[in-house]
């Protein structure tokens, strides 16, 4: 069985919106994933390949914990425990 895949733009204030909106099961496997993006990120960063996805993550998450004031723990704790 193939797998269709396709890459979009979406800008990160709807994306945020959608997450919320998904039950606790979907954000445990979003936030497992977005783990994983991130750890790769960092394996090819220490590669010395291109950084400009890593960096845009970090600038996002930066930009949300000065927004809101909050601690790294504290966003997943929010991203994971958000009612849906």
């Amino acid at each position: 069985m193939t797998t269709a895949t396709a890459q979009i733009n979406i800008h990160f204030d709807l994306l945020a919106e959608a997450v919320t909106t998904l039950n606790i099961e979907h954000k445990i496997k979003l936030w497992k994933l977005l783990g994983q993006e991130i750890a790769e990120a960092q394996r090819v960063n220490r590669n010395n390949v291109d950084t400009n996805a890593i960096d845009s993550l970090d600038r996002s998450v930066e930009k949300i914990l000065l927004e809101t004031g909050m601690t790294e723990d504290e966003l997943v704790e929010a991203f994971v425990n958000q009612e849906s």
